[in-house]
């Protein structure tokens, strides 16, 4: 952490240097200033983490440099000493935002706590900023990055634990509120939360006595008052009880199945529970689909499907059994497909696999109308008949579906067969006329620069984010890295810290 120490006093301000250098902490002087405007000309050229300076100095005193740091904005902390008893001084310390108001003469022990604090605070900024980059599912799947972010110990692996699951149309920012009302109705013994901006998503893991029944806690009067804290649309779920870090991943697996069921029912909280499965498309129906999309009768085949629909709603809804629906009407549009062309070696198979995920990629709704917007996208481009219109629709899908999976091998010839059910050429020609690039380059230049924001705001290894932007190679990252911004990974992060 890089510090500048401001002190008008010769001997006060060598003294503090001297104090901090025998410290043994992560720190690092980087200038030593007589006032408030030696240390701004040293800002415009050189950042620092923390300023450590005098209330009262000539020209720009402590108060006005901790108010031109606040006014542009600084990623820089201020600690601000002085020997004044002036509590209306401190008032105003605090509002510009400083961390720490310490009196003179200057007690090292109080000094090395107040430094100790601020490392703490901005790991934990640095940590945050991390979480807001990563996929948490990419978390699990690592897991030395798992302890790392999670701060698993033997204390958790020990533990019963329930994983919440908060998702919602925009940002929830009052995080404290949830853990209290978590707490109040769950009478959980500890919480601990991790925001991922990724999915937009809170990861809750509250451990507690496996006995409590969810369902019960967290019934009508929970709801209520969740109501009433948030204004905001939100959804909860809970997944079942687990013990150690193996069962992670299990967790939240189920609290995204119990989160599903947000598609077919009016409710805000949901616990994972087993559905027994019931078949809600008949071999009828799928026929009448498919011969509605042959003969490009929209009309139709949007008619069978909301049969299906309707018939999904039955005895409270049931998202296992409109899922697998969901997933025959797909390989009736992925049949046609490969009908439409038969030059392709490749032919479809009842067991052809998808680029639709159960697991995933129905947790991007929010509702039953965003599922049927996105079906009634693929049946309007299955029933166009030798159409050059364009479908920006689709093409918004796929940027979106990049933005939430940019880390994984997925080709565009994949998408096209798998996903959207139309050919190469169409989608690749319909998305450079859209974007104004090329596919590939797309990607590459959204990989790219997911890893710069991670370089910026993590200390992640360079392996570590290679991987979690798409590359298996960490030479090939680092090659392509330096292709688009003319300098190596670690050469951007050291200049980047440096500024």
């Amino acid at each position: 952490m890089k510090v500048i120490v401001a002190d008008d006093e010769y001997f006060a301000r060598k003294a503090l240097v001297m104090m901090m250098e025998k410290m043994e902490l992560p720190i690092e002087i980087c200038g030593e200033c007589e006032d408030g405007e030696e240390v701004v000309d040293l800002l415009k050229t050189y950042s620092a983490d923390l300023i450590i300076t005098d209330i009262r100095m000539p020209g720009l005193d402590g108060l006005k440099l901790a108010e031109y740091v606040k006014e542009h904005e600084l990623d820089t902390d201020m600690i601000i000493e002085t020997g004044y008893a002036d509590f209306n001084y401190a008032r105003t310390a605090l509002r510009y935002g400083v961390k720490e108001y310490l009196m003179k003469p200057l007690n090292e022990g109080e000094v090395r706590d107040s430094i100790c604090k601020v490392i703490q605070e901005r790991q934990k900024k640095c940590r945050d900023d991390s979480l807001r980059l990563l996929d948490f599912g990419y978390v699990l799947e690592n897991t030395r990055l798992r302890d790392q972010v999670l701060g698993w110990g033997q204390e958790q692996e020990q533990g019963s634990y329930c994983m919440v699951l908060v998702n919602g149309r925009e940002r929830i920012k009052d995080e404290s509120m949830l853990r209290k009302w978590l707490g109040r109705y769950g009478n959980f013994e500890k919480i601990y939360s991790f925001f991922f901006e990724m999915k937009n998503e809170w990861i809750m893991l509250a451990f507690g006595q496996k006995q409590i029944d969810l369902e019960k806690c967290f019934g009508k009067i929970a709801t209520l008052e969740l109501k009433k804290s948030y204004t905001q649309k939100m959804w909860i779920s809970f997944s079942d009880w687990h013990q150690g870090a193996k069962e992670l991943e299990h967790a939240y697996r189920e609290c995204i199945y119990a989160m599903n069921e947000r598609i077919l029912k009016k409710k805000q909280i949901f616990c994972y529970r087993h559905q027994e499965f019931r078949d809600i498309i008949t071999l009828e129906q799928e026929q009448q689909l498919q011969d509605a999309v042959e003969r490009g009768s929209e009309q139709d085949a949007r008619k069978v499907i909301q049969e299906v629909i309707s018939e999904a709603q039955k005895d409270g809804g049931n998202i296992y059994s409109f899922y697998t629906a969901l997933m025959r009407v797909f390989f009736v549009l992925n049949r046609f497909f490969y009908k439409k062309n038969e030059s392709r070696e490749k032919k479809s198979s009842s067991g052809e696999y998808l680029l639709f995920d159960f697991k995933m990629d129905l947790y991007q709704f929010y509702d039953l109308e965003g599922v049927e917007k996105y079906v009634d996208m693929l049946l309007k481009e299955a029933c166009q008949k030798n159409t050059e219109k364009e479908n920006d629709s689709m093409i918004e899908n796929l940027i979106d579906y990049l933005e939430r999976h940019y880390s994984e091998d997925i080709s565009l010839g994949e998408l096209a067969e798998r996903k959207y059910f139309v050919s190469i050429s169409y989608l690749s020609r319909l998305f450079k006329e859209y974007t104004g690039q090329n596919f590939m380059k797309y990607l590459i230049r959204l990989r790219m620069e997911k890893a710069r924001k991670f370089l910026e705001c993590s200390q992640m290894e360079i392996s570590d984010i290679a991987a979690c932007t798409g590359y298996n190679d960490p030479s090939h990252f680092t090659q392509t890295f330096r292709k688009v911004y003319g300098v190596s990974p670690k050469e951007y992060r050291k200049k980047n810290h440096s500024q």
